[in-house]
C-alpha cells in the first residue's frame, strides 16, 4: 500500500479527513436502521418505505465497496478495469436515489439542494472527462478521495448544521442557517480537494509510477462485465418493484405466468 508523506500537518489533516468519513458512515448505517426500524425519525421520510430503504441499503454498500475496496486495491494495482467496473456499479446504484429519492431542497433547504443537484452533473462531467483522457493515475487518485469520499465527508457536519432550522420556528428565527450549512460543506469540498491534490492524507496516495500497469485477463473483463450487468438488473428490480408494473400490466392476461 502507497502512502503519502508523514509531517505534522498531513497528521492532523488525516485525522479530521478520517473522523469525517467514519461521521458520514456511520450515518449512513444509523439512517439504514431508523428506516427498517424506526422510520418516524428519519430526516427523508420517502425511506420510511420498506423497498426505498432497501434500495438505500443497496446504494451504501455499493458505495462502500468502491471507496474502501475496489478503488484503493485498483490504485494499488493499477488496474483500469477493476476501477471503472467499481465506479459504474456506483453510478448505476445512485440513479434511483437522484430521481426518486432526492429530498435535499426539502431537508435542507433550497440552497443546498440546487448546490447537491449542480455537484452531481459536475462529478459525472468529470469523470467522463477523466476517463476520456489518456491514463493519468494521480487523476484517478483524485477522483477516489475527493469526489467519492466526498458522498460520505460532508454528510455529518450537513446533518449537524441542520439541526439550526429543522423546525419552521427554528428557520424562521434563523433564516441564515441554510447558507451557513452550505458554506460549511462546501468549505469541507474545496479543503477535501487540496488536501488530496497535496497528498495530505496519510493512507490516500497515488500509486507509484514504477508500478507497472495492470493488464485484465479475459476472466477479469467477464467478472467485472458480470458484476455491473448484476448491479444494473438489481437496482431496477428494486425501482421496479418500488414504483409498480405500470400501465402495462392491464395488457398481460390474468392467467399467465409471472
Amino acid at each position: 500500500m502507497n502512502l503519502s508523506p508523514v509531517t505534522p500537518d498531513s497528521i492532523a489533516i488525516t485525522i479530521v479527513y478520517s473522523i469525517l468519513i467514519l461521521w458520514g458512515a456511520w450515518i449512513g448505517v444509523h439512517q439504514i436502521y431508523q428506516g427498517f426500524c424506526r422510520p418516524q425519525e428519519l430526516l427523508n421520510p420517502l425511506f420510511g418505505n420498506r423497498q426505498a430503504i432497501k434500495i438505500f441499503t443497496f446504494h451504501i454498500i455499493v458505495v462502500s465497496l468502491d471507496l474502501f475496496v475496489c478503488g484503493p486495491v485498483s490504485l494499488h494495482y493499477k488496474s483500469r478495469l477493476w476501477y471503472w467496473g467499481g465506479r459504474i456499479a456506483l453510478i448505476l446504484s445512485s440513479f434511483s436515489l437522484a430521481s426518486y429519492f432526492n429530498r435535499n431542497p426539502q431537508s435542507f433547504g433550497h440552497f443546498i439542494g440546487y448546490w447537491v443537484r449542480f455537484r452531481n452533473f459536475f462529478e459525472i462531467s468529470l469523470h467522463v472527462l477523466v476517463s476520456a483522457l489518456a491514463v493519468n493515475w494521480f487523476y484517478y487518485y483524485g477522483l477516489l478521495y475527493w469526489l467519492v469520499a466526498y458522498r460520505y465527508l460532508d454528510v455529518g457536519p450537513r446533518r449537524a448544521m441542520q439541526k439550526l432550522y429543522n423546525t419552521p420556528e427554528k428557520k424562521a428565527a434563523r433564516p441564515w442557517a441554510p447558507i451557513l450549512n452550505w458554506v460549511v460543506i462546501f468549505t469541507i469540498y474545496i479543503a477535501a480537494a487540496w488536501a488530496v491534490y497535496h497528498q495530505k492524507i496519510i493512507y490516500a496516495a497515488p500509486p507509484d509510477p514504477a508500478q507497472p500497469v495492470h493488464i485484465a485477463s479475459f476472466w477479469e473483463y467477464l467478472l467485472v462485465g458480470g458484476i455491473d450487468v448484476g448491479v444494473a438488473l438489481i437496482a431496477w428490480g428494486m425501482i421496479r418493484k418500488y414504483t409498480g408494473p405500470g400501465p402495462a400490466e392491464a395488457l398481460i392476461p390474468a392467467n399467465a405466468e409471472h
